[in-house]
């Protein structure tokens, strides 16, 4: 026979489940990478997510960093290679800022940390911008006083930040083809209406 607490145990385990399959049934939850209908995104009606990712050309990115983001973006985006015909091209400019975080009483850094800054935008096949945003991402690493350590630490945080950088961008670009709706523009990238020669755009 059970005891009153049990019984009480019981019925708090029942409504707690019944709730929370309402609240499933009831949000309109949808998979972003499954087979979600994206005829607002672009011509592949009905095509999932994935294969309009695979659509998408990452255009070459300046710099030895930017060639590391640029492989990190197709590992993401073309893992099986960049499209011979694309629906859209990624454009991104990247910039780095190293600075001290910590430092000793003489005011040298025994840490610095890493900040990756990308302003990219999504381009349709007649050239229009569909798509523009911002992604920035601060790593660290520890300074030892060995150079090279201390370069193999910097290079370490460098490819973090690139990886870091790849896959929030990969995750805003898979939002838009999903929804069809461009996030909000980013306060520094607000004020021009194109984007300026050689700052968004690579050629």
């Amino acid at each position: 026979m059970w005891s009153r607490r049990g019984i009480l145990q019981f019925l708090v385990l029942v409504g707690a489940a019944a709730s929370m399959a309402a609240s499933v049934a009831g949000c309109g939850f949808r998979p972003m990478y499954g087979q979600a209908n994206t005829a607002s995104a672009g011509p592949s009606t009905g095509a999932t997510v994935d294969r309009q990712m695979a659509g998408v050309r990452i255009a070459p990115i300046a710099d030895r960093l930017g060639q590391q983001l640029h492989n990190a973006l197709r590992d993401q985006f073309n893992p099986l290679g960049q499209p011979s015909s694309a629906a859209y091209t990624l454009y991104v400019n990247l910039s780095e800022r190293t600075y001290g975080a910590l430092s000793k009483r003489d005011l040298s850094a025994t840490r610095r940390n890493v900040e990756l800054n990308a302003f990219y935008n999504l381009r349709d096949s007649a050239g229009n911008v569909v798509m523009y945003d911002r992604s920035v991402i601060t790593t660290g690493y520890d300074e030892f006083d060995d150079p090279l350590n201390d370069i193999s630490a910097l290079e370490d945080a460098e490819r973090r930040s690139a990886l870091q950088i790849a896959d929030q961008i990969r995750t805003r670009v898979a939002v838009f083809l999903t929804a069809g709706t461009p996030p909000s523009v980013p306060p520094a990238a607000a004020a021009p209406a194109e984007p300026p020669p050689g700052a968004w755009v690579q050629p």
